[in-house]
């Protein structure tokens, strides 16, 4: 069981990592406080996949779910935060 909570945490951490790195703004405005949170979202997660791979975090039932809501989020937002902020899924 630990072993699967790792690789859905791993996995969705990753997952959200790469999919705010591709984003392209296009037309949207520039607006410096959501591309901060981007910004700390992209560390914070590409931190904690590298983390859990290099064996120095564990992973509990409460860090996967929370891993995966919210590369569920990132991803029907396809990688635009403020809609997610704003919750315009």
């Amino acid at each position: 069981m630990n072993k699967l909570l790792t690789v859905i945490a791993v996995l969705s951490y990753a997952m959200t990592c790469m999919q705010l790195l591709c984003y392209r703004r296009g037309y949207a405005n520039y607006r410096i406080h959501i591309s901060l949170v981007a910004w700390l979202l992209i560390v914070f997660t590409g931190t904690c996949a590298l983390e859990i791979l290099l064996g120095t975090a564990r992973t509990s039932f409460g860090q996967a779910g929370i891993a995966f809501t919210l590369c569920v989020l990132v991803y029907r937002a396809r990688g635009n935060v403020a809609n997610i902020i704003r919750g315009n899924l």
